[in-house]
């Protein structure tokens, strides 16, 4: 079970895979995580990720994959993953972006 809810953002933030170099597609987020999908798998492991949202600002975490898979005819491949860094300030940036994005949610 989760601590803390998870929200759809897709369409509302964009993710890279700093340590890939590979855009993928943000699918949610929360206060301690977030999932998302590319075309090409996705490797185990603690990942750099850059968090965008539109032109507004960009944040960078560390964040250690926790669970993954694929879809059936192998195209899709989801990664979640729980955010390593709890740093003060990437705590308090990461809650001001989920308070925004609930407040926001369609």
């Amino acid at each position: 079970m989760r601590r803390t809810p998870r929200i759809d953002v897709r369409h509302r933030l964009r993710a890279r895979l700093v340590t890939l170099d590979r855009p993928v597609v943000m699918r949610d987020f929360s206060l301690g995580g977030f999932a998302v999908e590319s075309d090409e798998p996705i490797p185990e492991g603690t990942h750099i990720v850059r968090i965008q949202e539109g032109e507004r600002w960009s944040v960078t975490v560390t964040a250690a994959s926790r669970h993954g898979q694929t879809s059936e005819d192998g195209t899709r491949h989801v990664m979640g993953f729980q955010i390593s860094d709890q740093s003060e300030d990437t705590k308090q940036i990461i809650r001001v972006l989920f308070e925004r994005l609930v407040a926001d949610e369609p």
